[in-house]
C-alpha cells in the first residue's frame, strides 16, 4: 500500500475546467473560463503556463 501512496504522490493531478474554476486556487477565473477548453484535463502546472504566457502576450 505504501508503493501506491508514494505512485500518486509522483503523477500530476488532473482537473477538468469545471474543477479548476471552482477551485479557491485561481483568482483569475474570468481569463481562466476564456483560456481553458471544455473536455480538457488539466494539471496545476498546465494551468499556470497557460495563464503566464497569456500574461505575458504583447498587446496588439
Amino acid at each position: 500500500m505504501v508503493k501506491t501512496e508514494k505512485r500518486d504522490k509522483q503523477l500530476p493531478k488532473i482537473y477538468s475546467k469545471q474543477q479548476i474554476l471552482k477551485s479557491k486556487q485561481y483568482f483569475r477565473k474570468d481569463l481562466l473560463e476564456a483560456l481553458l477548453e471544455e473536455g480538457q484535463k488539466y494539471s496545476h502546472d498546465q494551468v499556470k503556463k497557460i495563464l503566464e504566457d497569456f500574461l505575458k502576450r504583447e498587446a496588439k
